[in-house]
């Protein structure tokens, strides 16, 4: 693999080491060229394109199910991961307890607590980690949704989605995942490893920029559940403009409301576009390879690392230690090296777009610093 030209895909890189993708990623060539073409055409010819935009928007729902082994039927296209994880909350409202991760982002347990269900939480151990028996033991018999990140924003602990998708079927709790820190980094495939909802922001690892963010619901959930919104566009025939009932879809797209975010829509595509072209096990062996230099790099350093070190517990994410995370990030930024300040440690985020030269270089500014 040319890593070399593919990182010329993404111009923000020059002159920076941008290591927190896990705050937010670069953009992609492909995602900002398409994202340009529909602006482009809009700014110079109008509203004269809604056929083909409404064509393209299509296209890319296709292109994502296939992308995570769904059905585009299956597939909505949201803003941001929080108006999804509220819209599965209304859809599950009434199940029961809610089972969540004390460590994870606010994101994924703020809708169920603003909604008055109970929520229990799972502690995380050392480095992160959350123990599927730690699961196990809390799934009681009152909890009927399991609601978690699949990659945790501040460790990058990796959940087993396998072994946590087949719990949940097993136990007849639902599962519901924010792949926003998962998604790009790791193969995800939904007919094998089936889920109730998934959603994932896309201005981070998946590199589309900010204003789109996919929702995706099993088909069974789709059949047996009604959607907790509507608008024009939820209508089973959208065009014929039915105010006086109510025939609304069975599918996803009908949580989109009214018109579609084109611009992140068409950019994902693009996205999507450059991920295909490398392949999802190209790209998770090289963060891994990545990862496993700048912990070497550490452990030289006498850095302390604060994120799992077994390569099926991790993703692109590590934290180090540090006695002032927040000084330590700017000291850094002021080296022209990009991180997080999170907790008790900075966040560092490895992508396929980094290269061996990021490695060296964080780890000759962290040298640097007092």
């Amino acid at each position: 693999m040319n890593w070399a030209e593919i990182r010329s895909h993404f111009p923000a890189l020059a002159g920076t080491v941008y290591v927190n993708t896990a705050g937010g990623g670069p953009m992609c060539r492909e995602a900002w060229e398409a994202a340009r073409g529909y602006l482009d055409a809009f700014y110079e010819r109008g509203d004269t394109e809604w056929d083909y935009w409404l064509q393209r928007v299509e296209e890319v729902r296709g292109q994502l199910a296939g992308f995570l082994g769904a059905r585009p039927a299956q597939v909505a296209f949201l803003a941001n991961a929080s108006s999804g994880l509220n819209l599965v909350a209304d859809i599950f409202e009434g199940d029961g307890d809610v089972l969540a991760l004390a460590d994870d982002f606010p994101s994924v347990t703020l809708p169920w607590l603003v909604r008055g269900r109970n929520l229990r939480f799972v502690e995380s151990r050392a480095n992160g980690v959350v123990p599927l028996d730690a699961i196990v033991e809390a799934l009681g018999p009152s909890v009927r949704v399991l609601a978690a990140s699949l990659v945790q924003y501040r460790t990058g602990f990796r959940l087993d989605l396998g072994a946590v998708s087949r719990l949940c079927r097993d136990r007849g709790v639902r599962l519901v995942v924010d792949a926003t820190q998962a998604f790009g980094t790791i193969p995800i495939d939904l007919g094998a490893t089936p889920v109730d909802a998934l959603v994932f922001s896309a201005y981070k690892w998946a590199t589309a920029g900010y204003g789109i963010a996919p929702l995706l619901l099993s088909a069974e959930l789709l059949e047996e559940r009604p959607l907790p919104s509507a608008g024009w566009r939820s209508a089973r025939e959208p065009y014929a403009l039915e105010a006086t009932r109510l025939e609304l879809t069975r599918e996803a797209r009908g949580l989109e409301l009214g018109h579609p975010p084109f611009a992140g829509i068409v950019a994902l595509g693009g996205a999507l576009e450059l991920f295909e072209s490398i392949g999802l096990p190209a790209i998770e062996e090289r963060i891994r390879e990545l990862t496993d230099q700048l912990h070497r790099g550490l452990d030289a350093l006498g850095r302390t690392i604060l994120s799992p070190r077994e390569p099926g517990q991790r993703a692109g994410i590590t934290l180090v230690a540090s006695d002032e995370p927040a000084q330590t990030a700017r000291e850094l930024r002021e080296r022209g090296v990009l991180v997080s300040a999170r907790g008790n440690g900075i966040r560092i985020s490895m992508h396929f777009y980094n290269d061996e030269g990021d490695v060296q270089s964080l780890l000759r500014a962290l040298r640097e610093l007092p």
